[in-house]
């Protein structure tokens, strides 16, 4: 998110032990980046991870969708092919 965005401002109910998990992420952060990180960027950033994650899951799933497609219409084709070689080799005996 730009910072010269537009915001709105949001109230959320959060568990007690999130706020404390976001309380030290922010403590975390601002140490790291010599600068003040506020709870609000914390929540901010994890949105789009997991905005980012999301669309990645999701081609990801799509990908191994298409391969696991293919690979069972190519097994199928296999079968069938047996089947037809052993019936064949039924009908010679």
């Amino acid at each position: 998110m730009s910072a010269t965005a537009t915001k709105i401002r949001k109230p959320i109910m959060m568990a007690p032990s999130q706020i404390r998990l976001v309380e030290n992420l922010s403590k975390k952060a601002s140490e790291e980046e010599k600068r003040n990180v506020s709870f609000a960027e914390i929540v901010r950033r994890a949105v789009d991870a997991y905005e980012l994650s999301g669309n990645d899951d999701e081609e990801l799933l799509n990908s191994l969708l298409d391969e696991i497609i293919h690979t069972t219409e190519e097994t199928v084709r296999q079968v069938r092919q047996l089947n037809q070689k052993l019936d064949q080799n039924e009908r010679s005996r």
